[in-house]
């Protein structure tokens, strides 16, 4: 695939943001949208339940370590196993596996959600509005999600050092490399791009249109806080599945966006660059 269109960004005109929204918001509250939250939702749910279940392991292993190794008869030392006792009696649904099946557990969950992800942006990116298609599902999924589960691994690897290294000049360089690499799974799942190739695309396509992505990042970071004061209000089970449905929510209408981002943006390099969707 030539860079050559995306050298210079004057070529490309300026993201519709109100069509990418509007259209974004669409493509969520079709059918397609809620089989993918609803797919999300369960998976979110199942992720909990682990999680939950990984938290009481690790506070159990920290009690029986305290007794062995403390002095239980000091009253602090009593007072933090007592505290640990009560984490551990709020919290919620668990399954009594050990914490290797448990890691083995979550990290399977990751990729099925990653999986999940790419389907999203190849049904967006489509206009598959009325359910999921078998293309969208089978096409070269497993290279995909294998491609968009390492990508997320480094772009968070990239972030979390760019923090630490430059947290001095107000994370702008993390924001400036975090929106060059907002359509790595775009490219993956849609143009059927490799590892290097998704990521040196995704940041020639955002150049002369990071701050209108940055518009897009900060309506999905305001539904992110927005959700997140929601799902701390409600503990229990039923606190359980909100997060796990306010989370695909959160997750699908961000695919939804980004993709819909991209294919406005794609159309404007020529019919030549537009990937096959």
């Amino acid at each position: 695939m030539s860079s050559e269109p995306f050298d210079d960004p004057m070529q490309r005109e300026s993201l519709d943001l109100t069509q990418v929204l509007a259209n974004a918001v669409d493509n969520f509250l079709s059918v397609t949208g809620g089989q993918l939250v609803a797919a999300l939702t369960v998976i979110g749910i199942a992720n909990g339940i682990l999680s939950q279940s990984l938290l009481v392991e690790i506070l159990e292993d920290a009690i029986v370590s305290a007794r062995e190794t403390l002095d239980t008869s000091d009253p602090g030392v009593q007072a933090n196993i007592d505290a640990l006792e009560q984490t551990i009696e709020s919290v919620g649904l668990t399954v009594d596996v050990s914490v290797p099946v448990l890691l083995i557990g979550l990290i399977g969950l990751a990729v099925v959600v990653e999986a999940v992800r790419i389907v999203a942006v190849r049904a967006f990116a489509s206009g598959e509005l009325d359910g999921v298609s078998t293309e969208s599902a089978t096409r070269r999924l497993p290279i995909a999600t294998v491609y968009g589960f390492i990508a997320v691994i480094v772009t968070w690897i990239a972030i979390v050092v760019l923090s630490a290294l430059t947290f001095f000049l107000l994370f702008v360089p993390v924001l400036f490399v975090y929106l060059g690499l907002l359509f790595v799974r775009q490219e993956i799942a849609i143009a059927d791009a490799g590892l290097i190739e998704a990521i040196s695309n995704s940041w020639q396509l955002t150049k002369g249109n990071r701050w209108d992505l940055l518009l897009l990042v900060v309506v999905l970071f305001v539904v992110a806080i927005v959700i997140q004061l929601l799902t701390t209000q409600v503990a229990g089970i039923v606190g359980l599945v909100l997060s796990a449905l306010l989370g695909s929510t959160e997750a699908i209408f961000g695919a939804a966006l980004v993709t819909e981002a991209y294919v406005q943006l794609r159309a404007d390099t020529g019919p030549e660059e537009q990937p096959s969707i």
